[in-house]
């Protein structure tokens, strides 16, 4: 998922294409367009403000199409993920190994063992990182986008739990280039997120931190 952050894109982009099958870029009404190279596709969605759960849920649907219920691992990133060599086969082996639903390395970095989650908590120093992530696509979990910007990434994380489970290792970090910036750069976003948090907490009676 990509708004104008063209140089960024092109990184993460390169990063990821080798250790997958195929990459498909959604473009989230960048002006101009965002250009990739040959044999990466393309979605232009016009929206703004966006709906970031939206675009996931339109991403995990166009893979589940593309391999016609075949098995297959999803990773989501944003466009400042840039994710390190051999990211994609170490989450998967933990996925495998743990028979988990989702995994993704340690968003904040931290080195451990792997690190199965199964129930909601207030852990927020270990839990999915939601800039660089795989889903199982056969699972058909989908993101709740009544919530649009913040938030329906823990929602998400909680329904993998509840599932098989979410797995964190503690290696191949993925930084977080640019965090927050589109939030702070934009007072709407703000607001959103706000909006999110009430729903999040309406939807689980609470929200973890």
């Amino acid at each position: 998922m990509a708004h104008n952050r063209q140089e960024l894109l092109d990184q993460t982009v390169a990063a990821i294409r080798p250790q997958v099958d195929t990459v498909m870029v959604m473009d989230n009404a960048s002006d101009p367009k965002l250009t990739v190279p040959e044999g990466v596709g393309t979605m232009f969605v016009p929206d703004q403000p966006p709906n970031l759960a939206k675009f996931w849920n339109m991403g995990l649907d166009f893979f589940l199409y593309w391999y016609k219920g075949r098995p297959h691992d999803v990773a989501l990133l944003c466009d400042d993920a840039i994710v390190p060599e051999g990211w994609f086969s170490a989450v998967v082996i933990a996925m495998r190994e743990a028979d988990t639903t989702a995994g993704s390395s340690n968003p904040w970095g931290r080195p451990h063992g792997p690190m199965v989650k199964r129930d909601a908590d207030s852990d927020i120093m270990n839990r999915m990182c939601s800039w660089a992530f795989i889903v199982d696509g056969t699972r058909l979990i989908r993101a709740d986008d009544s919530m649009h910007w913040w938030w329906f990434d823990t929602d998400f994380d909680i329904s993998c739990r509840r599932d098989k489970g979410t797995v964190l290792i503690g290696t191949h970090p993925v930084p977080n280039q640019q965090p927050n910036h589109f939030t702070n750069l934009k007072p709407e976003l703000g607001e959103q997120a706000g909006r999110d948090r009430e729903a999040f907490a309406a939807k689980h009676g609470r929200t973890p931190w």
